[in-house]
Formats: structure tokens, sequence, C-alpha cells
């Protein structure tokens, strides 16, 4: 087992230790924001037809700057049964397959009424207007390569061709367990003494902006019994145990961890939130022990638990983003510092309010959006810093 090791070390471990899901085939419709476990091809040319772009005349680019007489119109959804010879033009609808013999269409507003037809302007170039058949995906071209997250327009390109099912990775199973003698449910009354229990219902609500649907909540009381029945109820592919990870007397998730067969990868992290993290294994079970403070607790899993889930899920990772203090900053602490940060946009950057409070504090971080790093030492930044955060 490791210990003290830094949030960067931490954070490679975790990856090393999760495996990829497996595929599962689904519904296109539940598809949304899960990642392509699948090639998906063009099934035929796209278009399948060359495609009027607008409304307008089907001609012959010789007639350009002649009347031509009107000789029948195609609509969104006929197929042609008319041509396009010299000296006619026929009417054709925005989306509509071109007529054999199109060179060009002339948008409406392009030409001049006659008493058989339309006088086209001297300018007609041929290609105009028209989408080429198979321009868009030639039949057996890829449409979505796998690792693509399904998002609405991913969607529509795999409706387009047919597909009414599509194989995406399964998205993990979770389970939380909230530890400890003093928490208990958020609909009860507590003592003096007690707190709400509000980690769990934040971790599951983490957990499902990430597309894990199956989350379980559960509670062990600071008893080794009571945590080894917890463990073995919590049958998921990610377990999450929210306190109980530090060094006091009633500190117990390491040794239950231990006692159920799995295998202490590391603990404790050189960071500041989440100094406790703890993270174990189980075959392909996968075990982090969260800091019981809220704001610990929230950290660790936007920086650890999330890329776990990612790498289950083949999502990729968010990118890193930058902005400017918003006033001056001065703090000093000796582990890697990550702080709590509103972020607002300002002209066409970002603006970052750190937020420098305790991790219990969660009432004082309902609007952050994202964390700050800040490497060991002393720091005294001025308004308008340039700084690196990562949103939650």
């Amino acid at each position: 087992m490791l210990t003290g090791i830094d949030p960067d070390r931490a954070l490679e471990l975790v990856l090393e230790q999760t495996h990829q899901a497996g595929p599962v085939e689904v519904e296109l419709l539940d598809a949304q924001d899960r990642v392509l476990a699948e090639a998906v091809h063009a099934d035929r040319d796209y278009p399948p037809f060359a495609r009027a772009m607008m409304d307008g005349f089907a001609v012959r680019a010789s007639d350009a700057g002649r009347p031509v007489r009107v000789v029948g119109e195609v609509a969104a959804g006929e197929d042609p049964t008319i041509s396009v010879d010299s000296g006619a033009a026929v009417a054709i609808m925005t989306g509509a397959p071109c007529p054999p013999g199109t060179e060009s269409v002339v948008p409406v507003e392009q030409v001049e009424r006659t008493a058989d037809g339309v006088r086209l302007p001297a300018d007609v170039v041929a290609g105009q207007h028209i989408v080429p058949r198979g321009s868009e995906r030639e039949a057996g071209a890829v449409v979505a390569q796998p690792g693509a997250v399904v998002t609405p327009l991913c969607m529509a390109a795999l409706a387009s061709v047919g597909r009414q099912r599509v194989h995406v990775t399964a998205p993990p199973t979770l389970a939380v367990i909230s530890t400890g003698n003093e928490v208990v449910d958020p609909g009860s009354a507590p003592r003096q003494s007690q707190i709400r229990n509000s980690n769990g219902p934040m971790l599951a609500a983490a957990a499902r902006r990430l597309g894990v649907d199956q989350v379980m909540l559960l509670h062990a009381e600071d008893t080794a019994l009571s945590l080894s029945s917890a463990l073995d109820r919590a049958a998921s592919d990610i377990v999450l145990l929210s306190g109980g990870v530090s060094a006091g007397r009633y500190d117990l998730v390491p040794e239950a961890l231990e006692q159920a067969g799995a295998t202490i990868v590391f603990h404790k992290v050189t960071q500041k939130p989440g100094k406790p993290l703890l993270l174990a294994r189980r075959q392909r079970q996968l075990f982090f022990g969260l800091p019981g403070n809220p704001l610990s607790s929230h950290f660790c899993f936007v920086r650890y638990v999330a890329a776990a889930v990612r790498r289950m899920t083949g999502a990729p990772e968010p990118p890193a983003d930058r902005g400017e203090l918003a006033g001056r900053l001065t703090v000093s602490c000796e582990r890697t510092l990550f702080l709590a940060s509103r972020v607002r946009s300002e002209g066409e950057g970002w603006r970052v309010s750190p937020l420098v409070v305790g991790s219990g504090n969660i009432f004082a971080c309902v609007d952050a959006r994202a964390y700050l790093r800040l490497e060991p030492g002393r720091h005294d930044l001025a308004a308008g810093t340039p700084v690196d955060f990562q949103w939650m």
C-alpha cells in the first residue's frame, strides 16, 4: 500500500486500476450521452440523390439569360417523372430530388415571370444550389467512430442511416455507503449531536450526471459488523465509502475493506481537501474511501471517481480551462491546494473567484462551478492573474 502520494500519482493509480466496461445494445434514444462501442456506417449514399438546396427552378446552365418554359414541378419526397431539357425548367422545392438533366437550381427570387415560364438570370452556374449524390457520406463510409459520445447531433446521424439500436459502453453500477453513528436520513429530525446525510445524495447526483443510472444508497454505523454488512450488500462496480477513512478511533473503513478481501492501493494523498482519500480493489471492483466532510468528498469524486467512471465508459476527459482571478488571493498550504471556485463569463474569458472555506462548509459552495489548483507553498496573487481550473 502506498501512502502520502501526490495528487497526480493518485490519479494515475486510479486510472491504472480501472477496467473498461463491455458493450451493451440499447435503443437509440437510450444512447443519449453514452459512448459508442461500434463503428456505424452509412447504409446508402447521402444524399441518395442530387438534392435541391432551395426553392427555385431546375434548369440547364446553357439557358442562362433566356426565357424558358416551366414544364412541371417536383416537391420534397416525390420521385421526378419529367426531365430538364434545353429551353425548359422544372419548379423544384427545397430538399427535392433534381430531375434528370438538371445542371443548376436557380432560386425563385432570381427569375422573372413570363407568360408560360420564367426568364433566367445571366449568371447561371453549373452545380449551383445542388447537393450532389453521396457528397455528405458515401455508402459504407463511417458515420460515427467507436468512442464518440452520442450527442443529439450524433443521434440524428445514427437515425439518418436507419439505426434503431446501437452498441454503447455500459455505465458502471455504483453504491454509496455513508458511514457514521452521527449520520441520519435527510428526512429525519436529528438530535443536536447528529447531522443529516448530505454526502449520499450529493455523490449519487454526481454519479448520475456522468450517466451512472444504477446508484445504491446505503448507511453503515461505526462498527466492523455494520461496515461488513454494507460492503456485502454493495455489489456494484464502484463502491464509495463516505467517512471513516482518517486516523480516528472509529475510522474503520481500511480494516473493513481488507477484511472483505480488497487490496488497498493507496491511502492518503498530499492534497487539500481530501487528504485521507483511499483506493482499494477487489478483482474488478473499485472502492473509494472518501473523507466525510462534504467538500472533501465532492472534490475527491470530481477528480478521482469521475475519472474512473470515464475510463470505464470510454468517455473523454474534460480539458482544463484558464481564466483570471476576480480578486486578490493570498493562501498558504503545505499540500497541493484545490479551491472550489465561482466562475463567470466576462468578455471573451472567465473570471475566477476562489472560495477559501473549510471543507465542511457546503453552504458557501453551492454555486461553485470549478476547482482551482495551486501547488504547495505561499501564494499572493493579484486580481487578473491567469489561473488554470477544472470544471466540476
